[in-house]
């Protein structure tokens, strides 16, 4: 049997006749986009980049707007200095591409041809292959033998290091991004509020958890960029576990964490519950968890530096005891992201780092503690640094909360 294949499968440039009828899905106005733009490229003046290569999912998002749950199959944003910028996607990813993108240039690359050559091929198109070209060195599509097939096919580029080029960008947060985290912490109140609701002696974890997608979807949420963690008991004091058919027994500290989305952008909560009253040193670890949150909350400012933050936060948590394991950050960027993680860059509130505060940055704060093998618990809130201080998105109770 012969079947026409689309002609976007034989790659090449595509255009929005190819799915007339259908209205786009932009997740910003063009404003904002033309306003990111602008601003990278200002970033790149300063850094000396003729063209960024764009490959990180949650940047490639950022700048054109393409989103798909299958990204790392190659997709691209090259952006010049002084000239329109393209989008290389996947060719079976070309309708996605089309419904999502402002860019008037969008390319889609054969299964048959991998997308280095396509790219390199591109570039030298365009007369760049002389160029200083930025490539997100950080991006899990940018691997060594990538990085290598690059250097070969444009032998006159001259090729650096650009990770850092968009997380300047993105850290300081607009209007709109604000408002999108802001509804994205009423779908994370909502299921954090689900699963403490569920949780009781004799349910599961998984039961739980399933009571907070289903809530946080229900609300409106778009696909997480994390799962929910629920882990109970002794579990609880194991980091980055989460549910696994285990039930609830009394006596048990649970430890929740999860993060509505709204157009990939997450703004995660951790909350803590206790089956009965808790032990004097679990209650002891929380009261110093709450205080900790409290201490970091309240002395953030701009101007101040990521050290001097942190700072407060453990003269809290060394009030806690011994023999307890902390996350040792009191705050990492998050914003727009993709599984598996909502961190936005690698910004943080933590010792020794010297980032200055300034106002539109987001952070989530997590505040945890653990007894490897025994109990954990935790707190935290997602906040944006203001003209004066910080706000709080989220309005679930932070107190453990007892069942």
């Amino acid at each position: 049997m012969h079947v026409d294949l689309h002609p976007s499968l034989s790659g090449g440039p595509v255009s929005n006749a190819m799915i007339t009828g259908l209205p786009q899905e932009l997740s910003f106005p063009l404003e904002e986009y033309l306003a990111r733009i602008d601003k990278i490229r200002q970033e790149m003046n300063q850094q000396n980049i003729d063209v960024l290569l764009i490959q990180h999912p949650s940047n490639v998002m950022y700048v054109s707007g393409f989103q798909t749950f299958s990204m790392n199959n190659g997709e691209t944003v090259i952006l010049p200095k002084d000239n329109e910028p393209y989008l290389i996607v996947h060719a079976p990813e070309v309708g996605g591409a089309l419904l999502h993108t402002w860019f008037g240039n969008v390319h889609a690359f054969p299964p048959n041809i991998s997308f280095e050559s396509y790219i390199s091929n591109l570039i030298q198109e365009a007369g760049y292959a002389s160029s200083r070209i930025g490539l997100e060195m950080h991006s899990p599509a940018v691997n060594a033998a990538y990085y290598k097939q690059l250097e070969e096919k444009l032998p006159k580029a001259l090729i650096k290091d650009a990770s850092n080029v968009l997380e300047a960008v993105r850290l300081l947060k607009s209007d709109l991004e604000l408002e999108y985290l802001q509804k994205a912490a009423t779908f994370t109140d909502q299921g954090m509020l689900a699963a403490i609701n569920a949780t009781s002696a004799g349910a599961t974890d998984n039961e739980i958890a399933a009571s907070a997608y289903h809530a946080m979807a229900k609300s409106g949420s778009d696909y997480l960029s994390n799962c929910v963690i629920v882990t109970a008991g002794r579990r609880s004091g194991i980091l980055h576990s989460t549910y696994k058919r285990n039930k609830i027994k009394n006596g048990d500290p649970i430890l929740l964490e999860m993060g509505g989305c709204y157009q990939r952008y997450t703004s995660p909560l951790m909350r803590s519950v206790s089956i009965g009253e808790p032990s004097k040193a679990i209650d002891r670890v929380m009261k110093s968890c709450l205080k900790a949150l409290n201490n970091v909350l309240s002395t953030i400012k701009p101007g101040l530096t990521g050290h001097e933050v942190a700072r407060a936060g453990w003269e809290a948590l060394n009030e806690a005891g011994s023999g307890l394991v902390s996350h040792g950050n009191f705050g990492y960027a998050v914003g727009l992201g993709y599984p598996p993680s909502w961190a936005d860059g690698t910004c943080k509130i933590e010792l020794g780092i010297d980032t200055v505060l300034k106002p539109g940055m987001v952070f989530h704060h997590p505040i945890a503690l653990r007894k490897l093998g025994e109990f954990g618990v935790c707190v935290s809130e997602t906040s944006v640094v203001t003209d004066t201080g910080t706000r709080v998105f989220g309005s679930v109770p932070r107190e453990m909360f007892l069942k």
